[in-house]
């Protein structure tokens, strides 16, 4: 191994979607895009599962859980989806068809075989995520083996080899510290060669101290990226790119809203209150870990890669004309309220609801109580509504005590975002007129500390008409 004496000092970690993996076009398109940052960089690039592959894992699980008829034809058409790319991008008379081709028939089996155990154990989440890990790890082996067979040389690794999280299985969270070890000590060597052009790197998934695999959920390709970068900054000068079919984040969402703009500019801050609040361009936990260590993230558009048209994300709150940057909305939610003349005389009800809704993985969108303490009122997403409604009718506390209990349906929550509500006084009342003034019922408020955003609960109906107008009174008439 040949090790260079002056390394290269920037690094860029490159997120690619599943629809960026989907054929013959898309895999050219790639290309093009590493070929131009390969002259400036070294790069690592973090890949999802071809576009559906994991709603098809998904469906081999549950098929599987079940009478498992089915699970044969999923494997087939699971078989066949890849071996359609490999046939696509990479010459038949190459080595890398060969080890595609291999690699894949290898996954396939160990697959079937999962499925014919599932029904002889229980049923769990731990077993789901090994599933689930199969697509990102197939499309990341033929992404390499695509590269290595154009000429570029590429190390293919198993993102459960250097990435350490705790055992919450379908949400795991990463060990950071434990992480940065492995990234380095296994990558570190690698970046330093010049016997590897690229590193890739499974998306999505890692693996417990005991070697267990877990997912990190939605967005979790993009977390990949962001905890490599993370782990790698303190010896490069990181940055990061997420190449999305969108050009980056909007100011309002383009489905219910009839003007929006892109957010060029934008802080961390800023960014994962986007994020929470209904846009799902990026998680919010993939911000956070770009935040700790200040490492730019670029979202762009991965079919227009030379546009300016893009979202830069920094540390730095820049501050224009616009005091509210953005208005973002979760449109379907469920909303909450517990109600009680005693809960003022019956201390740590808040910490028991929140310790009942935790223990049961209930995530809370957001939390208003009244300054009589007598109610509190939550939002949490419309699919878990049935189950908090279980939990709390038989609790031992809330089930058996002086509760009332009600569960609205039929409520969208909307946020009105911007770091300059810090240092403007008045935001909120005016927000509160133009909605009365337009006949529109605020049901609840909640607003953070930071007063980067005010979150406003209506009815369901006045979801599209709320983000409009707001919109045109604070965005689009500056």
């Amino acid at each position: 191994m040949t090790i260079l004496t002056n390394e290269k000092s920037t690094l860029v970690v490159m997120k690619f979607g599943g629809s960026c993996l989907q054929d013959a076009r898309s895999f050219e398109q790639t290309t093009k895009i590493i070929k131009k940052y390969l002259k400036e960089s070294k790069l690592i690039i973090i890949t999802s599962a071809i576009k559906g592959i994991t709603d098809q894992l998904i469906d081999f699980y549950n098929k599987s859980c079940s009478e498992g008829s089915e699970c044969k034809y999923i494997v087939e058409d699971l078989y066949n989806s890849h071996e359609k790319v490999i046939d696509q991008i990479i010459d038949k008379n190459k080595i890398e068809y060969k080890n595609s081709i291999e690699f894949l028939q290898k996954n396939i089996d160990e697959l079937t075989q999962l499925g014919r155990v599932i029904r002889l154990i229980r049923p769990s989440m731990d077993v789901l995520d090994i599933i689930l890990s199969y697509g990102e790890k197939l499309s990341t082996f033929i992404v390499a083996q695509f590269l290595n067979s154009i000429g570029y040389a590429s190390e293919f690794i198993s993102s459960d080899e250097i990435i350490l999280t705790d055992d919450n299985f379908g949400k795991a969270l990463p060990l950071l510290d434990e992480t940065e070890l492995l990234i380095n000590k296994r990558i570190g060597p690698i970046l330093k060669t010049k016997d590897f052009d690229i590193v890739c790197i499974t998306g999505f998934y890692g693996s417990t101290k005991d070697k267990k695999i877990t997912t990190f959920g939605r967005g979790g390709t993009d977390l990949t990226a962001a905890i490599l970068a993370y782990c790698l900054q303190p010896n490069y000068d990181c940055k990061v790119i997420y190449w999305k079919d969108v050009k980056g984040f909007l100011n309002a969402d383009p489905r219910i809203a009839e003007k929006t703009a892109l957010l060029k500019n934008i802080s961390y801050i800023e960014a994962k209150e986007l994020a929470f609040f209904g846009s799902k361009v990026l998680h919010p936990l993939c911000l956070d870990v770009n935040e700790k260590r200040e490492i730019p993230s670029e979202i762009r558009d991965f079919y227009n890669p030379e546009s300016e048209d893009y979202t830069l994300i920094t540390k730095n709150v820049v501050q224009d004309k616009k005091i509210i940057k953005a208005i973002t909305s979760i449109k379907r939610l469920s909303m909450v309220t517990i109600e009680s003349g005693t809960m003022v005389s019956l201390p740590g009800t808040a910490s028991k609801l929140f310790s009942l809704l935790g223990e049961n993985n209930i995530n809370i969108k957001f939390i208003s109580q009244s300054s009589s303490e007598n109610n509190i009122t939550f939002g949490i997403d419309i699919e878990d509504s049935m189950n908090v409604s279980a939990l709390l009718r038989h609790s031992e506390f809330f089930g058996k005590q002086w509760f009332r209990i009600k569960i609205d349906n039929d409520i969208s929550l909307i946020a009105v975002i911007g770091a300059g509500m810090l240092h403007t006084p008045g935001i909120a009342g005016k927000v509160f007129t133009i909605l009365g003034n337009n006949k529109i019922n605020v049901r609840a408020i909640a607003q953070g500390s930071s007063e980067l955003n005010i979150t406003i609960i209506i009815e369901r109906k006045d979801c599209k008409k709320a983000i409009n107008t707001l919109y045109d009174a604070f965005i689009n008439n500056r």
